[in-house]
């Protein structure tokens, strides 16, 4: 099976992840350095997906790695199991 990006989940739990560290909408537009707040609504309601490049900014405000932020069907797994089939 491929992994895939669950949009919908993600964005409840980027919500999640500001809710609790009380980061508004507002606060992420001035990071990010974003022209409007609209995408990060867009992606809160699983519409669509950061780039890889606010992602990764994303994981710099919340402290948290970027697999920690993207929710999807992957399975934990290493290279050593991936080698041996």
């Amino acid at each position: 099976m491929i992994p895939v990006i669950d949009k919908s989940a993600t964005g409840i739990n980027l919500r999640k992840i500001m809710d609790r560290r009380s980061i508004t909408v507002k606060d992420v537009q001035r990071y990010l350095g974003l022209g409007s707040v609209q995408s990060i609504y867009h992606w809160l309601n699983g519409i669509s997906m950061p780039t890889i490049d606010n992602l990764y900014a994303l994981s710099e405000l919340f402290q948290l790695t970027v697999d920690e932020l993207v929710c999807g069907n992957r399975e934990n797994s290493t290279a050593a199991e991936m080698d041996s089939n």
